[in-house]
This record gives structure tokens, C-alpha cells and sequence, in this order.
């Protein structure tokens, strides 16, 4: 079904999939991990997470579907809160673009449930035939933006990076810490001077989720009962 969606239908697919984690609290719990310093939001959605990083902070949100632009912005009027929205394709930011985050200056840089609609999936992952693998490829590429120097400028020393998925039971804090850790200073944030300083793991509550995830082969994973998990990861600039 979502292989082959468009920005329209993606933004009334996401948008419910969004009020089912804003009725369980998910975004209000992730902004109280958030310092109340400049924010770079990557992908604002329809504003439920804008909304709550509004609270006591400065917020430019960059996002490249201007249906999801409406919403949000029609969510923040009605919460009295404001932000900064910037339209723009992270795949392809102008020089505009980098003269509006880098005029911002943010102190930390948030990305948030990363997805997209099919046709932006499929035109960013040619020569990956599986669809799982097509989302994943996706998250990953986004990703690695995000920590680039483009996004994430000289002023930015924190990143937030906030996934969904399964989680081993048997898994305790410390091996969740170290495993997640390893990964993520390897591939994602080790190249570009960050490194993994925390790691925090929420129950997802499905209740009202209609929204269907793809689920990717994982090597890491030992196998065993699962439990459904928000993940959040913090990095920090490594200091020279």
C-alpha cells in the first residue's frame, strides 16, 4: 500500500498515525528530553512534535512535503505556538537552504520518525528491489544528511535521532546502551565528530495505530520474544 503512495496520501496516512502517538504522550516525552536551546527539526509532520519543541525554544523545521507543511502549520496556529518552517528536499539542498540553517544556528538538530511517501522512497532507493529494505535504505540515507555538515553546522552539539521498532525482552539497559552505541558511532555518527552519549528506550503503545511498518531483515538481532519500543539516541560533538 505505501510502496506506491503520494505526498497527498501520505500526509493523511501520517497524520493519523501521528495523533495516535500524540494521544499516547510520545512527543511531549521526547521534547522534555530536548535541551531549551535552538532546535533544528528534520521533518516536521504535521506539527504535533513542531508543537511541543515550540515550548520554550526557537524551531526551524525542515521539511519537503507541503501537505505536511499545511497541517503543521495550521497545528501550531491553533496551539498558539510558532516555528519556523522551511520547505526544501534534504536530497538536494540549495544554497538557500544551507543560508537558512546556518543563519539559525542551531544548538541541537532532531529527526524524528523518518519516512516519507512511496514515490519519494522508491525515487531515493533505485536498485533496492525489496520494499522493507527500500524504508530502512531510506531512514539510513536520511540519516546520514542529517549528521552531514550541511544539517548539522559548526553550531549544533547535540543530535536526537528517534526510531520505532522491535526489542529483544531478555535485552537489559547497559546491552541496549552498548549495542546501539557501537552501531551508530560506526556507521552514522564516528565519521562526521559525534558519538553516542545516550540512549533512552520507551514502550510504544499501538493502541490506535492503523499505520503499516515494514519490518527489514536486522543482523543484530539474536532473536527471542520482542517487545514494540520508541528509541531515542543522543549524540554530542566530540570535543578536541
Amino acid at each position: 500500500m505505501f510502496e506506491t503512495s503520494n505526498a497527498i496520501q501520505y500526509s493523511e496516512i501520517w497524520e493519523s498515525e501521528s495523533q495516535s502517538f500524540e494521544s499516547h504522550s510520545v512527543y511531549k516525552r521526547l521534547a522534555q528530553d530536548i535541551p531549551l536551546e535552538r532546535v533544528l527539526e528534520v521533518g516536521c509532520g504535521i506539527g504535533n512534535g513542531t508543537k511541543h519543541l515550540a515550548e520554550g525554544r526557537a524551531v526551524l523545521a525542515l521539511d519537503n512535503n507541503e501537505h505536511l507543511i499545511a497541517k503543521a502549520s495550521a497545528r501550531l496556529k491553533e496551539a498558539g505556538q510558532s516555528a519556523q518552517i522551511h520547505h526544501c528536499d534534504l536530497f538536494e539542498l540549495n544554497d538557500e537552504d544551507l543560508k537558512v540553517i546556518a543563519d539559525f544556528q542551531p544548538k541541537v538538530v532532531v529527526a524524528w520518525f523518518i519516512g516519507s511517501h512511496g514515490d519519494d522512497i522508491n525515487a531515493h532507493t533505485v536498485g533496492e528491489p525489496n520494499v522493507f529494505e527500500k524504508a530502512k535504505l531510506y531512514r539510513e540515507h536520511i540519516e546520514d544528511i542529517v549528521v552531514s555538515p550541511k544539517v548539522s553546522v559548526d553550531s549544533v552539539e547535540i543530535i536526537n535521532l528517534v526510531s520505532r521498532g522491535g526489542l529483544a525482552t531478555s535485552a537489559s539497559d547497559a546491552q541496549i546502551f552498548e549495542s546501539q552505541k557501537a552501531d551508530y558511532d560506526e556507521h552514522v555518527f564516528g565519521p562526521v565528530g559525534f558519538e553516542v552519549y545516550d540512549v533512552k528506550v520507551s514502550r510504544w503503545d499501538r493502541t490506535g495505530s492503523t499505520f503499516l511498518y515494514g519490518q527489514a531483515h536486522n543482523p543484530n538481532f539474536a532473536g527471542g520474544e520482542t517487545t514494540q519500543v520508541i528509541t531515542s539516541i543522543f549524540a554530542r560533538r566530540k570535543t578536541s
